[in-house]
């Protein structure tokens, strides 16, 4: 069977599904407004997330790729530490607890492993150097001490940073108060986007409470999309995996720009034209354009008391 005859099938498998949970209710689950991670745990991993000692060179920290004041990434097409062969657009941090799997390749399984090759490979840290700089730091040694009982080690080190990570979520955007029962917290067009979101089965693939990452998905179902990155194929070496991303989240997509794996395309009006044309084979009509932007507009999302969009 050839093998776009193959995804053809598998994304109607997928609408027929969508339309199953749609009968049940909505596709979509609105995020929890609390994270459950420990505060003084939650603390330290914020002070080092912010942290550039924890690079080789003492000039990066996690938070230099993902900005928390904005959207949790850094709005270049690629990111200042690039290092791999098929360097990719900076994901958000923001709401990672949701992924099923981590980067655009899928291939990172935990947060805990992506921790440890952010900062080995963007960030070129040497554990023996990151470990004895923090235990200079007399606040680092006090905080470790009262979280863990052998102090500054490099899985203590990981464990806050994952703590932080899982307390990195942005409840009560428009759409979550919508869900939740609030129907004027959306504007009429983002109701309307909302329901063309549906409608086109673009909910088949960014759905649940992510909105996302929860599934892989070719990227060019109906048209080949011409580019250079093999997408999961240069993870997993099989044919079938070409072009195969993980579906991105688009929880607060309206402030992580530009998009795609390869931060080529600007603005949302025409990330969505694009994934008309190449994952629903049509031209999406200006007007339906205009109404999914607006809706996606509504899935920007609030940290630490202020939406992202105040910026």
């Amino acid at each position: 069977m050839p093998l776009l005859l193959k995804w053809k099938i598998a994304l109607l498998l997928c609408l027929l599904l969508l339309i199953e949970g749609l009968q049940a209710g909505e596709p979509i689950l609105p995020l929890p407004r609390s994270h459950h991670q420990p505060a003084p745990k939650v603390a330290l991993g914020r002070r080092l997330f912010h942290d550039p000692r924890l690079s080789g060179n003492g000039s990066l920290s996690c938070a230099s790729c993902h900005v928390l004041e904005r959207g949790g990434d850094d709005n270049r097409p690629l990111p200042v530490a690039a290092s791999s062969p098929y360097p990719h657009n900076t994901l958000t941090v923001f709401n990672v607890r949701f992924n099923f799997r981590y980067h655009w390749y899928g291939d990172i399984a935990g947060l805990r492993e992506q921790a440890q090759r952010a900062l080995r490979q963007d960030m070129k840290a040497k554990w023996p150097q990151l470990v004895a700089r923090l235990e200079k730091d007399r606040n680092y040694a006090k905080q470790f001490a009262a979280l863990y009982p052998d102090g500054i080690q490099r899985q203590n080190v990981l464990d806050a940073l994952v703590a932080f990570e899982l307390s990195l979520i942005t409840p009560d955007s428009p759409f979550d108060r919508y869900l939740r029962g609030e129907t004027e917290a959306m504007t009429p067009l983002q109701r309307q986007g909302y329901d063309r979101f549906k409608s086109y089965g673009c909910a088949a693939c960014h759905q649940g409470v992510n909105i996302g990452g929860n599934l892989y998905q070719k990227l060019g179902v109906f048209r080949d999309f011409i580019d250079d990155d093999p997408g999961r194929f240069a993870v997993t070496d099989r044919e079938q995996d070409r072009f195969v991303f993980r579906v991105p989240s688009l929880r607060n997509v309206a402030v992580t720009a530009p998009y795609f794996h390869h931060g080529k395309v600007p603005t949302l009006e025409k990330a969505v034209a694009i994934m008309g044309e190449y994952q629903l084979g049509i031209q999406l009509p200006k007007d339906d354009i205009e109404a999914i932007v607006a809706f996606l507009h509504a899935l920007t999302g609030n940290y630490r008391g202020r939406s992202l969009e105040d910026k």
